[in-house]
């Protein structure tokens, strides 16, 4: 089965919806606009992926990454700190596999296809965490396999491009990841 075809971009309110869905039924907790809307896409520079059944057409799985919310919350104050590296960095906020699909190379297939697409877009950095809700060792395990480099338990994410990328307040994650993107 080719996932290539079975991947697209949700790039209207009505296919972020159905992202949101899958999230919330995932995700225990997480905020009913936890994708943004189209109308802020300049400010959060998202990319959000579906992987679409082939055979069923059932959405199976999805990925945001956008830019952080340090760099966003800069950028809306006017501060010029994280200009020269807005866009070339990414965050990944969420991504998803319904429990049905899990097993198949889904969540591969989505990491593969969001880091090409940042690659395109000049991205360089790529980074995001596990929260401590989630089954971390198996995360944990994806992540390094996918060429990230998974930092230990309790370990803060380095400065990346020269910057901070967590809000001092923030909860501490189970595990940070990142990985340099390699130009082609």
């Amino acid at each position: 089965m080719s996932t290539d075809a079975a991947i697209s971009e949700a790039n209207t309110d009505a296919k972020r919806a159905e992202v949101q869905d899958l999230f919330s039924r995932t995700f225990q907790g997480i905020a009913p606009n936890a994708l943004p809307a189209v109308k802020d896409d300049r400010l959060y520079a998202p990319l959000v992926l579906r992987y679409h059944d082939i055979e069923t057409g059932q959405l199976a799985g999805a990925a945001l990454t956008c830019r952080s919310q340090v760099a966003v919350g800069m950028t809306m104050m006017q501060r010029l700190e994280y200009a020269p590296v807005l866009d070339r960095h990414s965050e990944l906020d969420l991504m998803a596999v319904a429990p049905a699909f899990r097993g198949r190379g889904i969540g591969s297939a989505l990491v593969r296809e969001v880091e090409d697409r940042l690659k395109e877009r000049g991205v360089r950095i790529w980074f995001g965490n596990a929260t401590r809700d989630l089954e971390t060792a198996r995360l944990r395990e994806f992540y390094a396999r996918h060429g990230f480099t998974v930092l230990p338990d309790g370990q803060p994410l380095p400065d990346l491009l020269g910057r901070s990328w967590v809000l001092p307040t923030a909860e501490q994650p189970a595990f940070f990841f990142y990985k340099q993107i390699k130009k082609s």
